[in-house]
């Protein structure tokens, strides 16, 4: 019997014992030194709160105890600290349950932008759930001027990863909620992936794991992005776009490797038109891609060029292309139509470089046909370049290719060549 009664009253003092439970990193959280921290007050049911006012961004864990002496970070990681449970720095907003476990190595802390005016906060700490919660008595300003877009693909944000694009600054709208919408975005199945950042740098953004919108089949989509700057909280939603706007237009540029180009959407050969459905031109494919001994060029069509080497997503509705990327326009298929896939379209054809072709695209039936220009080959076979010379519309030279360009290629026996080159 008594030892019955001594095993029951042993029981009684264990779970009358409660653990401390402390708040340990930056000011006012004991300033990263093991033997201190802020302890929270215990609440009797396995949680535990404090409130403490605080401004700017904070680093801090939790502990359920202290060492000895400042310093101690290896007994202070594996017996005291809780931390991220991704095993890697987090940060955290106001008013969202947030997941925390015993880290034992003592990877990772977590993050709180506070605002640059002083605040109350109150932090309550689950045991019993391993979760953490942060309250807010106010609203939080944290002094940033601007929220941007960055991420992938380029089609969707011009550029990738780019904090510093002001193209995809946000917009406040009368709820308060900062947005930016991209229309008419052309997509593969796959992930849009993106942060929030504020003020153009990577040093405040949100969510702290990339925001993954998956789109699950490929199309033509409306995406809606909004940001709380209240509570950090991130949101996107893809919808179908349905009526997408004529992006047929007067002109039809060939991309690629044409004419001494490379690949950038402001570069591309013109091609001329009289009814504005059958384009031609005459290019000779100068691509450096090496396969089996044989230099391919690769191409498609656009039906308007971009402003900047790296906008592909500003021609992305205007570009056409083959069935399936990489097609080979073989030696056979010289003379015959090929289908082409449509506007929206980044598939492109790949030929065999240096000899000279006539390309023909009709936009109705949406075909091409490439000719061999056999006598001009024989022409040029063999020849050595004597020099290069650009002239504007005007037929006044120039140093450079520059908008419509025309290229005269002279050659040592006296003969030359004329192309039409758009930049």
């Amino acid at each position: 019997m008594k030892k019955i009664f001594t095993l029951i009253a042993m029981a009684v003092v264990a779970m009358s014992m409660q653990a401390d439970i402390y708040i340990v990193g930056s000011t006012p959280f004991g300033n990263w030194q093991t033997n201190d921290g802020m302890k929270m007050n215990d609440n009797g049911d396995g949680t535990y709160t404090a409130t403490v006012d605080l401004s700017g961004t904070i680093w801090f864990v939790f502990a359920d105890g202290l060492t000895e002496n400042a310093g101690e970070w290896d007994q202070f990681n594996n017996e005291f600290r809780f931390g991220p449970s991704t095993g890697s720095d987090q940060t955290v907003t106001i008013g969202n349950y947030v997941s925390t476990q015993k880290q034992g190595n003592g990877n990772g802390a977590y993050k709180l932008s506070c605002g640059s005016e002083v605040n109350t906060f109150t932090f309550t700490f689950d045991l019993d759930n391993m979760e953490f919660i942060i309250e807010g008595s106010g609203i939080i300003d944290d002094g940033f001027k601007y929220f941007t877009v960055a991420g992938t693909p380029a089609s969707v944000f011009g550029t990738e990863w780019d904090p510093s694009n002001t193209d995809n600054d946000m917009k406040q709208n009368n709820e308060g909620l900062w947005v930016l919408d991209r229309n008419y975005c052309t997509l593969p199945e796959g992930d849009v992936m993106f942060k929030v950042v504020a003020n153009h740098d990577w040093g405040n953004a949100w969510p702290a794991e990339n925001y993954q919108l998956y789109i699950e089949q490929a199309g033509v989509y409306n995406i809606h992005i909004t940001f709380d700057s209240t509570t950090y909280e991130v949101n996107a939603i893809a919808e179908p776009s349905g009526d997408l706007p004529n992006p047929r237009t007067d002109d039809l540029f060939i991309l690629g490797e044409m004419n001494g180009n490379g690949w950038a959407p402001n570069l591309g050969v013109a091609m001329t038109t009289e009814d504005k459905n059958i384009y031609v031109a005459e290019v000779t494919p100068t691509g450096t891609n090496e396969e089996d001994g044989v230099a391919y060029s690769y191409f498609s069509f656009t039906s308007k060029l971009a402003e900047a080497a790296d906008d592909w997503g500003g021609i992305a509705l205007n570009r056409i292309g083959a069935i399936e990327n990489g097609y080979l326009v073989s030696e056979d298929m010289l003379g015959m139509d090929m289908m082409l896939a449509g506007f929206g379209t980044e598939n492109s054809f790949k030929i065999p470089s240096g000899k000279k072709y006539t390309l023909t695209v009709n936009l109705d039936e949406m075909t091409l046909s490439i000719k061999e220009n056999s006598a001009v080959n024989e022409i040029v076979a063999g020849k050595t370049v004597s020099d290069v010379r650009y002239y504007n519309v005007m037929g006044q030279e120039m140093n450079e290719t520059n908008g419509v360009t025309i290229v005269v290629t002279r050659y040592t026996d006296g003969t030359s060549s004329t192309a039409k080159v758009v930049k």
